[in-house]
């Protein structure tokens, strides 16, 4: 008799896809998620696919991957009870106030002196924002 292999998984799938999987012969061992597991399965999802994009070379395979990111957001949007007119104008809110990325400004560190108030947005966040020498 054929050993069997099982490979864990562990993430959110799109819905066809157990089906295609059984499909060739597979056994999938799937759930549905309660909402709460369901909205940090698709943030989880969404950063997924955004590393997928970051990874895509040539146009379709950007394309494909933006395709992914565009239904883990609408997925998003849904599962959180909002609209895409309601993203769409906290988006332009926000252009509004702070522009968009096609200047491709790239920021490399910012600096003020110790207690400086905007500091504490920084000093709250130090994996995300590693505290490096300050030039004199």
């Amino acid at each position: 008799m054929p050993k069997v292999l099982r490979f864990r998984v562990q993430k959110l799938i799109r819905d066809g896809l157990p089906a295609i999987m059984r499909a060739q012969g597979l056994a999938v061992f799937d759930r549905v998620l309660a909402p709460d597991e369901h909205r940090a399965a698709l943030a989880a999802k969404l950063v997924e696919e955004a590393r997928e994009l970051a990874e895509a070379e040539g146009p379709q395979h950007v394309l494909e991957e933006l395709a992914d990111v565009a239904e883990v957001m609408a997925a998003l949007i849904d599962a959180h009870g909002l609209t895409p007119q309601a993203v769409e104008a906290a988006r332009i809110a926000k252009r509004a106030e702070r522009g968009g990325f096609e200047g491709a400004t790239w920021n490399a560190a910012v600096a003020a002196e110790e207690g400086a108030p905007a500091l504490a947005y920084y000093l709250a966040r130090p994996a995300q924002y590693p505290p490096e020498e300050a030039e004199a």
